[in-house]
C-alpha cells in the first residue's frame, strides 16, 4: 500500500511541476497597467476605522436615513443598516482606501 501511494505521488509531482512552469511563462508577457490600489494586496492597504466607515456610510444614505445598526465587517466591507419611509436597506462601504 506504501508502494503503490509513493507511485502515485512520484506520478503525480511532473505534472505540479509544468503547471508552475506555464504560470511563470504567463508572467512573462506584457503587464496592464492598474491602478496602485489594486496591485497592492488587502492586507497591505490601509484600513479605515469603523466611525470613517459609519460617517461614509451615513452621508451615502442620504438625508432623512435613520441609523438602525450594523453588521459588522463582512468580507472586506463594513455593513450598516439604515431604515427611512419605513423601508429598511443596508449601505456598505469598503474597510480599505
Amino acid at each position: 500500500m506504501l508502494a503503490l501511494s509513493l507511485t502515485a505521488l512520484i506520478a503525480a509531482a511532473p505534472l505540479g511541476a509544468a503547471a508552475q512552469d506555464q504560470g511563470a511563462r504567463e508572467d512573462r508577457g506584457p503587464r496592464r497597467e492598474r491602478p496602485e490600489q489594486q496591485q497592492r494586496p488587502d492586507r497591505e492597504r490601509q484600513q479605515i476605522s469603523y466611525s470613517e466607515a459609519a460617517s461614509i456610510a451615513r452621508s451615502q444614505a442620504g438625508a432623512g436615513a435613520r441609523f438602525v445598526g450594523s453588521q459588522g465587517m463582512q468580507g472586506g466591507r463594513y455593513v450598516f443598516a439604515f431604515e427611512r419611509d419605513g423601508r429598511i436597506f443596508n449601505v456598505s462601504v469598503s474597510a480599505y482606501r
